[in-house]
């Protein structure tokens, strides 16, 4: 017997699934790593922010959240919601959309100094993108939170800081809404 093998692939979020997206974001990262939910609503309205879910029987079951720039994009969150995590999906989703995209891919990551950020940086790595340790400043997503300290993961390859300072002025304006 031929089994079809499903290809798993973000698609476009629907606004009627936005509750779902968010409750995953929600659950997936701290607080300084993501906005409350009408603020998340509003980036529905700008055009380069660009929400994907992948679903399976009409559920959402992982997102991933990206900003296009005419050169590049900045994927600002990926989440897999927690009772499929560990079985490839999120790596799956990845690696398709990575294969239809042709342009640089930027992301970042906390700095892998506890096991937990290894295995992320490691996530990412083995799909082919590059940890590049020079310092970096997350800016506030929240009015009462201060910025911190990241790292950028780019693929296809690595990138030094100052070429990549053309990219985070892009990502400082349009993400944080912070001028350089």
């Amino acid at each position: 017997d031929i089994i079809m093998h499903n290809i798993k692939e973000f698609i476009d979020m629907n606004e009627n699934d936005f509750d779902s997206f968010f409750n995953i974001l929600d659950n997936s990262f701290p607080k300084s790593e993501k906005r409350d939910y009408p603020s998340q609503k509003n980036l529905l309205s700008i055009s380069n922010y660009r929400p994907f879910v992948f679903k399976e029987n009409d559920e959402v079951l992982a997102l991933m959240a990206v900003w296009e720039f005419d050169d590049f994009i900045y994927v600002e969150h990926l989440a897999v919601d927690s009772k499929l995590r560990g079985k490839g999906v999120g790596s799956e989703l990845i690696k398709n959309y990575l294969n239809r995209c042709d342009k640089r891919v930027f992301l970042e990551v906390e700095p892998p100094n506890c096991e937990i950020s290894k295995k992320r940086v490691s996530f990412y790595e083995k799909l082919g993108f590059s940890f590049n340790d020079f310092y970096y400043l997350q800016q506030p997503l929240n009015p009462d939170d201060s910025p911190f300290r990241l790292n950028i993961m780019s693929y296809p390859e690595a990138i030094g800081e100052r070429e990549f300072d053309t990219y985070k002025k892009d990502i400082y304006r349009d993400v944080y809404g912070v001028e350089l």
